[in-house]
């Protein structure tokens, strides 16, 4: 099967999204993966600039090549003026459609994988099959990401795409239960996971060897989803516990001026870091935590973090987002403010039992359920044949099973 994935991003950035993890296995099962990613854009966004020490290395049967970029837009591209990103994805999007039409052609494509608004009309230019993988409630996000576009009618408008892009891809993903739910025709949910044998073999000595003493973390974007204020006042009340923030975005500025305004010693900020480097600071950590602002945007997410923290064995301290919360009840712990935070981490940090029993269900979930290849496998199954049935489903998580097993 051959498979084009045009990504309104960069694959070599510090953003290593569901689809590396779904379209790097779906490689290891012998399937032929293009991916063309936009070009470098002066946006302030995790996954919009490549990261030195990233790697250049791809999986064997996958090759990596550029969107075009027409001449007249190039210094657009370049150009950071504020609130253009959506603008600047959308262009990226349309100017290329006749590039993409000419690969799928030449390529003789099986599967045009799309994931973006900007990217309905080519639900109806191509001939090839259409997949439509919803990872997040893009109308919440366009709203958030442009008020002024959202208040001029957009909203209704990303409404409609959406829907029409869910209604007219010949199959359909999507990454949560709060989605799913969302959702009128039949989709197959598959969610995010972890890769246990990459994580497997992380080493966080390095972290630890500082002697910092107890750490909680954080490794993702940093992103209004996130609420930074809830974290700083977490670490006021907790100066004996070290805070390390990883990763960066368009709210690491504030960040930062925060931390030095507070004169809170104990936060370390990292920046943007290779994959490898940040779960190697994961791995170092005594507690991980998943601090989100309440909204459409948290609520309907199936954070990556969480499934990744949870197959290196960290306990973990969330809001109560709605999908987490359906993932994580009974293990995570979950507090809505700073007494309650700071509350859950001191309990995970003198209670040792509370902890492993935090990180050894969260591990087992991850193994049984949430591990990337037993996702692609049944994504896999869906864009051979059009469906996940359960006695497939059931087959796969089988033998992955008695791989991890051996």
């Amino acid at each position: 099967m051959k498979i084009l994935f045009p990504y309104l991003a960069r694959w070599r950035s510090a953003n290593r999204s569901r689809y590396h993890q779904l379209l790097s296995h779906l490689c290891d099962f012998g399937h032929q993966i293009y991916v063309l990613n936009a070009p470098t854009m002066a946006i302030n966004d995790i996954s919009a600039k490549d990261v030195s020490g990233q790697g250049d290395a791809l999986p064997s049967g996958m090759t990596v090549g550029e969107l075009n970029t027409p001449e007249l837009l190039r210094t657009f591209w370049t150009t950071p003026i504020r609130r253009t990103k959506l603008l600047k994805k959308g262009l990226v999007s349309i100017t290329s459609i006749s590039q993409i039409r000419r690969f799928i052609e030449k390529e003789n494509i099986d599967v045009l994988l799309l994931y973006n608004l900007p990217q309905v009309p080519l639900l109806h230019l191509v001939e090839c099959r259409t997949h439509f993988d919803l990872a997040d409630d893009l109308v919440a996000m366009m709203e958030v990401e442009d008020g002024f576009t959202a208040k001029a009618g957009g909203k209704l408008l990303a409404k409609i795409v959406q829907t029409h892009m869910i209604s007219k891809a010949d199959t359909v993903t999507v990454a949560s239960s709060i989605l799913e739910d969302q959702i009128e025709r039949e989709v197959l949910m598959l969610p995010n996971g972890a890769d246990c044998e990459y994580l497997d073999k992380v080493d966080g000595s390095r972290w630890r060897s500082k002697g910092l003493g107890p750490t909680v973390g954080f490794v993702g974007a940093f992103e209004y989803w996130v609420d930074f204020d809830l974290i700083m006042q977490v670490a006021r009340k907790l100066p004996g516990v070290h805070f390390v923030l990883v990763g960066s975005g368009r709210r690491y500025d504030y960040v930062r001026q925060q931390v030095d305004l507070l004169g809170l010693r104990n936060v370390t900020l990292t920046g943007v870091l290779p994959y490898d480097q940040a779960m190697s600071y994961a791995a170092g950590m005594d507690v991980c935590i998943l601090p989100f602002n309440h909204g459409p945007v948290a609520d309907g997410s199936c954070p990556l973090k969480l499934f990744e923290y949870a197959a290196l064995r960290k306990p973990i301290v969330s809001t109560s987002t709605q999908e987490v919360m359906k993932i994580g009840e009974g293990w995570i712990s979950f507090a809505d403010n700073p007494e309650d935070f700071a509350g859950a981490i001191e309990a995970f940090l003198a209670d040792s039992s509370a902890a492993s029993f935090s990180a050894g269900t969260g591990r087992a979930l991850v193994e049984q359920r949430y591990n990337w290849k037993l996702l692609a496998r049944q994504f896999e199954s869906l864009l051979l044949n059009g469906a996940v049935t359960d006695l497939e489903a059931s087959s796969a998580r089988g033998k992955i099973l008695e791989e991890l097993e051996s």
